[in-house]
């Protein structure tokens, strides 16, 4: 972890030592066994283009490599300026394309907006290559406060903490943290409390004081590795508790390899008596905080932008009377949390403007397959929806009634049906009903279906929730059922089918529906640029 007091410490005291033993036990504790073990070497690439950051005397043996976890890219960015072909997971570069990768084109001028420091490689990439570097460098970890100087200060190459491994991998993409911290400390003095005189000397070199500048200008990601790995790219920041207290105290960088445990591995500088090195530190070490570096492209034609430039690299279009579109993007198939935008337009041949905010949803379990909606041949790289696979259905939707079982929410001019304890939707592939509404007969009547899911729930995820029109023109035996847009039970907890949202967000949501306008949802893997 980075220093911890406000003041000058040079030598480790008995409390620091009591600190890193702590910080082993819970190692030993986790069933690792024994300290983190570095990740071992594998066959990578060297960085396409020369880099412009720390460390120059280490670039010819920096190797980087798409990470093998992530699947196929969403899309490809085609940099002019350079000729190369950056694979994009989500709206993230992380790696450029062989000849062989086929994929969605998008073709711009620059990275501008995605390259803080000019030198033609995207901002994460170039913070990986930073990370390597310090890695390469192989810094033994030494705590303690020293004089810096201001812009572009560091301690001497040749020791650091784990803040100082990403400060210089963020420094390698043109991104100063020390300059930036402290333009954040004098704008929000009150994000940072315990700070009486600004240093920037030491205060980005602490965990604690970095975490509200990264809430605030980084992009923050889920926690848990295992929930969605595809999105756990490298040159991510983790922040970590391994002291089990209160607040993270120990931060790393996401690598390109996988480690021996299935999971990446983590460039950090791990404690007193190690060197910065990559080790294994996901299955053990709780992770409460992951960023992403900002930026966005501002150098995307405006015919990739949008609402029309996913449906256009999708080869999809939605019906010419809509003038309501609900897009829901994730950034790979098989992804189980994704995004939601809301456009509208006027007439059909004006462009889709769009309406509000982000919303962040949770899709099925498995991620996405080519549901049966309006188009009834969709482009589709990925498996289809099938009954029970956990996955929510990709392709362009009509929207059918909302329901609760209390009155509908005020404002809105959405259809709404009221349900109670006898209402339920069949999903019994084998039963007459399947995929339609129904009703539980009194007993000791017996329905004709084995199982159906009960509209009335008690968990409050209905209420209220959005019929999506999936596999009901015709109804197929087997292809999917009780698909809902409905109340999210939490940012990382996937659904069984449906895609699930924010209740304030999904009654914003219903109040904004028009009749009129014939909505219609679009779930697909995307980018919106």
């Amino acid at each position: 972890m980075g220093p911890t007091a406000h003041r000058p410490v040079i030598p480790l005291g008995r409390a620091a030592l009591r600190a890193v033993a702590v910080r082993v036990a819970a190692l030993l504790a986790s069933g690792l066994g024994a300290a983190p073990l570095p990740v071992a070497a594998e066959p990578e690439a060297p960085p396409p283009l020369p880099d412009r950051g720390i460390f120059a005397d280490l670039d010819s043996r920096v190797r980087i490599s798409p990470p093998s976890w992530v699947g196929p890219p969403t899309a490809l960015l085609l940099d002019r300026s350079t000729g190369l072909r950056w694979l994009l997971q989500g709206s993230t570069p992380v790696g450029t394309a062989g000849a062989g990768v086929v994929a969605p084109t998008v073709e711009v001028p620059s990275l501008a907006g995605l390259d803080a420091d000019g030198d033609g490689l995207p901002d994460p990439v170039d913070l990986l290559i930073g990370a390597r570097k310090t890695a390469l460098d192989g810094a033994p970890y030494r705590g303690g406060y020293r004089s810096l100087t201001f812009p572009g200060g560091d301690v001497p190459r040749t020791e650091g903490v784990c803040t100082d491994v990403v400060i210089r991998a963020a420094r390698n993409a043109g991104l100063d943290l020390q300059v930036l911290l402290h333009r954040d400390i004098r704008h929000r003095p009150r994000a940072y409390p315990w700070i009486a005189r600004p240093d920037p000397n030491i205060d980005q070199r602490r965990v604690r004081t970095l975490l509200p500048y990264l809430l605030a200008a980084w992009s923050s990601r889920s926690t848990d590795p295992r929930f969605d790995p595809g999105d756990w790219l490298p040159g991510d920041v983790v922040l970590m508790d391994t002291l089990r207290g209160p607040e993270p105290d120990h931060i790393g960088v996401i690598s390109d390899r996988l480690a021996p445990s299935g999971l990446p591995g983590v460039i950090n500088s791990w404690t007193d008596g190690y060197v910065t090195a990559e080790m294994d530190l996901l299955p053990s070490i709780r992770v409460t905080h992951r960023f992403r570096v900002p930026g966005k492209l501002t150098a995307a034609p405006a015919t990739a932008r949008g609402a029309e430039g996913v449906l256009d690299r999708a080869g999809w279009t939605v019906p010419a009377d809509s003038r309501q579109l609900l897009l829901v993007v994730a950034a790979h198939v098989g992804s189980p949390a994704g995004e939601l935008r809301r456009y509208a337009r006027r007439t059909r041949e004006q462009p889709w403007e769009q309406v509000g905010q982000v919303v962040p949803v949770e899709l099925g379990r498995s991620g996405l397959g080519l549901g049966r909606g309006l188009l009834p041949a969709l482009p589709w790289r990925g498996p289809v929806k099938r009954e029970g696979d956990g996955r929510s259905p990709a392709g362009v939707f009509r929207l059918g009634p909302a329901f609760g079982k209390g009155r509908p929410p005020a404002g809105g001019s959405w259809p709404w049906e009221r349900v109670g304890p006898r209402d339920c939707w069949v999903d019994d592939p084998a039963s007459p009903a399947y995929n339609q509404r129904a009703r539980w007969p009194p007993p000791p009547a017996r329905p004709p279906w084995s199982s159906a899911e009960v509209l009335a729930r008690q968990d409050g995820l209905y209420e209220p929730a959005l019929v999506v029109c999936h596999n009901d023109a015709p109804v197929v035996p087997g292809a999917g059922s009780a698909i809902f847009l409905h109340v999210s039970a939490g940012p990382t907890t996937p659904t069984d089918g449906c895609t699930a949202l924010p209740r304030r967000d999904l009654l914003t949501l219903l109040g904004w529906l028009d009749p009129r306008a014939s909505p219609v949802l679009v779930q697909t893997v995307g980018v919106v640029f």
